[in-house]
């Protein structure tokens, strides 16, 4: 339940009125309608709403993180607009969500830059929990209000004058819709909107409109209502883990990493001529072997890190040798994923450009840029506890990278750039591809030879020329389907 200074605090009637009014724009927006403007365009509306309601509450934003925030989340609601891979568009739905989460729970207290990792990643959390409870105790006072003397009394001659206006109506209409034919299209519009046989159809638009409503109602009262917490930081005495103990640990992993490493470099670095001197090992088992396993080995050793770091017990010295420690185990770290990066280049060159290898490239570039930043935790004081922070800022430079790039189309102009060095092509892995790519592979399908590979581009470049049946479903892929 609400608590009473939130009561005071919060004007339920502008709220319902704010989520009835996001609910309405759901339906226009959203309904039977494709990935497109119409997506972003209500993604939009949410902060708008926010922003509207803190100014007529008074409520003033604390700190200075909500405008990177916003900026951020606005980015990933435009490119929904802009970018039509599957991957990049996921990647900015979940963006969107993520920030939301933390638009709701940080605007009204700030302290962003101060939150530890796990508050941050249950803030998407706390978002979806509130927008299905915390709009109930709103709903219950506009009620309680409507129920009062003065509601009853005001409502009574409303009621009666509405129901007077329709023989009124009733009359007007008619002829104003004869003497005007656009007025008539209207009219007649509005009749078939209210066709019995459609009425399955208007439910189900009114409960879409409700249940935006009710969601949105419920995350914009977490918003409003949101207080500064006060994260408990474990005394030093508190910690689990002893000093020796986590040394050991890291000791190990230091060991084990520096013993593949140095078994391992020179078939890592080795090229493309010490690959195929090794009996038995074909280019393509070189570049595939073991690359899921280091790019897992250097997120797990980040984990690893960032948790004993957490719980161990350290003072002076002690934090030199582990930070010392640490970073030896970040920089084995980074040369694997500089082994995982030249596998990957290697089998690119080899077999062409796809999505997965693209994103796997940007992924490796940022996840070292995120153990860069683990290790300027791990020696600075004044940035020791925010990890946090700088993770969250390579999660969504991940996804930003990837939605500059504009993947797909990236993955068209290499693999036509290898047709016209080498004459091969990888046509499996074209037709795949999002509207994003169709402007880059219509001049290769001019210049292909007869044969299955032409006829199959065609195939697939005809299946995406297709206009957007409405304005809200138009993408800006749209401009190469004609």
């Amino acid at each position: 339940m609400m608590m009473e200074d939130e009561r005071e605090r919060l004007r339920p009637g502008a709220l319902l009125v704010a989520a009835l009014v996001l609910g309405t724009l759901a339906d226009l927006l959203l309904y039977k309608q494709g990935q497109g403007l119409g997506g972003t365009l209500f993604l939009l509306a949410l902060p708008v709403a926010l922003g509207a309601l803190l100014r007529h509450h008074g409520i003033r934003p604390q700190g200075s993180s909500l405008w990177p925030l916003l900026g951020a989340y606005a980015f990933f609601a435009i490119m929904l607009t802009v970018r039509a891979s599957v991957f990049v568009t996921e990647l900015n739905v979940l963006a969107c969500v993520f920030l939301l989460g933390l638009i709701a729970c940080f605007t009204v207290p700030g302290q962003l830059r101060e939150l530890r990792l796990g508050e941050l990643l249950k803030a998407p959390l706390v978002l979806l929990g509130a927008s299905l409870h915390r709009a109930a105790p709103a709903v219950a006072a506009v009620f309680l209000a409507l129920k009062s003397t003065e509601s009853r009394r005001s409502a009574g001659p409303l009621l009666r004058g509405l129901l007077l206006s329709v023989p009124v109506l009733l009359v007007l209409v008619p002829l104003l819709a004869s003497a005007d034919a656009v007025f008539a299209g209207y009219v007649s519009s509005l009749a078939h909107w209210l066709q019995p046989e459609r009425f399955s159809e208007q439910l189900g638009r009114l409960f879409l409109v409700l249940l935006t409503a009710w969601l949105t109602a419920g995350g914009l009262t977490l918003a409003l209502t949101a207080k500064r917490s006060c994260p408990v930081r474990p005394e030093l005495e508190e910690l689990p883990l002893g000093f020796v103990e986590a040394m050991t640990v890291l000791s190990s992993v230091a060991l084990v990493f520096g013993a593949f490493l140095s078994i391992q470099l020179t078939y890592l670095f080795g090229g493309a001529a010490r690959v195929l001197a090794v009996p038995g090992l074909t280019y393509a088992e070189y570049a595939r072997r073991g690359f899921a396993e280091l790019v897992t080995v250097a997120l797990l050793t980040l984990a690893l890190v960032l948790g004993l770091s957490a719980v161990t017990k350290r003072t002076g010295k002690q934090g030199v040798g582990f930070a010392t420690l640490a970073t030896g185990i970040v920089a084995e770290t980074l040369v694997l994923l500089s082994s995982a990066w030249s596998r990957m280049a290697a089998y690119e060159a080899a077999y062409g450009a796809t999505q997965t290898r693209l994103h796997v490239d940007v992924f490796i570039l940022w996840l070292g840029a995120a153990l860069l930043w683990l290790v300027v935790t791990l020696w600075s004081r004044r940035w020791s506890s925010r990890f946090a922070i700088g993770g969250l800022c390579c999660a969504l430079g991940f996804a930003a990278s990837l939605n500059l790039l504009n993947p797909d189309a990236l993955v068209a102009r290499r693999n036509v750039l290898r047709w016209e060095q080498t004459g091969k092509l990888d046509v499996e892995a074209l037709i795949v591809l999002s509207d994003d790519a169709v402007a880059p592979l219509m001049p290769l399908a001019e210049k292909l030879p007869a044969g299955g590979s032409r006829q199959r581009l065609d195939e697939w470049i005809a299946s995406h020329r297709y206009p957007a049946p409405t304005w809200q479903s138009w993408h800006a892929a749209a401009a190469y389907r004609k």
